[in-house]
């Protein structure tokens, strides 16, 4: 009697259905967070691409479609946002499309030219809102969405 008390049989099947959902979470946690992870990559070498294209006289318009291409993403709304710097080190944002950040209209020529795409931004498309949100299930939410994406060039004079 006391052997079949003993017996081990489907002890392995029961740790495994406790462990299972734990697992699960982190794995799905780890793919989420990796695919987020990998966005935000992509957003930043795109950020770069747009200022690249700017540093050489670019119009916002050739900057923009610039960040465009280079993410995959067709629109950002009024998330992508083109700056230019002033010799004094302010940063002030270029309105139209047909400006071109690193020629100087009055003045001294301006220092780097900035694309900046604000994750926070309602404007962004919904897909991207959704993939800075990281869920996990017991976890607190971890979200990505107040970080600043951008890329700096030095304007060619």
């Amino acid at each position: 009697m006391r052997t079949k008390f003993r017996q081990e049989d489907g002890a392995a099947a029961v740790e495994f259905a406790l462990i299972v959902g734990v697992l699960a979470m982190l794995l799905f946690g780890m793919l989420q967070f990796g695919v987020a992870f990998f966005q935000l990559q992509n957003l930043r070498a795109a950020t770069r691409e747009g200022a690249r294209v700017g540093s050489v006289k670019g119009t916002v318009n050739d900057i923009k479609t610039s960040v465009q291409n280079a993410s995959g993403i067709p629109n950002f709304g009024s998330s992508l946002t083109i700056y230019k710097q002033s010799p004094a080190g302010t940063y002030s944002a270029v309105a139209t499309g047909t400006d071109r950040p690193c020629v100087a209209l009055s003045g001294p020529v301006p220092l780097s030219v900035k694309a900046n795409i604000d994750l926070s931004n309602n404007t962004l498309p919904a897909g991207l809102k959704d993939i800075f949100t990281v869920d996990i299930p017991l976890m607190p939410t971890i979200s990505l969405r107040s970080a600043q994406v951008y890329g700096e060039f030095g304007c060619e004079n």
